[in-house]
């Protein structure tokens, strides 16, 4: 008898953790959305590609940033549309406005942002797979 409760308590034990393992994971994906979208709103795009971007896109982001900069491209707000955290993947779906302006133009335009994460375990961080936007 003593041996079936032990039993049933190491699997409830074991479901409470995976359960808060799930909300940590979600909690820290919300965070890392929020933090992206919050540096690119602050003009702080290569801080955000090298946190935040998965390391085989970096190269791509960094020549897009370059050409974004030099268009003179101007964030000044972002949305975020819809989050959805996708436990079993241990992945997230995202999409994003944002409102900006090109110089020499002052006005706003609006494009949304699809944007696709995934929780990388090796690192235990969330990275995004999706290149920016196309800012025209």
């Amino acid at each position: 008898m003593a041996r079936l409760v032990k039993g049933f308590l190491a699997v409830i034990f074991l479901m409470l953790t995976a359960c808060a393992t799930q909300t940590g994971l979600s909690e820290e994906f919300d965070r890392s959305v929020k933090a992206y979208n919050r540096l690119l709103r602050w003009h702080e795009i290569e801080s955000a590609g090298a946190t935040y971007l998965d390391p085989e896109l970096q190269e791509d982001f960094l020549k897009q940033t370059e050409t974004l900069k030099k268009k003179g491209l101007s964030v000044t707000d972002f949305r975020i549309l819809s989050s959805k955290y996708i436990p079993e993947k241990k992945s997230g779906d995202v999409i994003a406005e944002f409102d900006y302006y090109i110089l020499p133009s002052n006005r706003i335009k609006t494009i949304s942002y699809h944007q696709d994460w995934v929780y990388q375990e090796s690192i235990k961080s969330w990275k995004l797979k999706s290149k920016l936007p196309a800012f025209e």
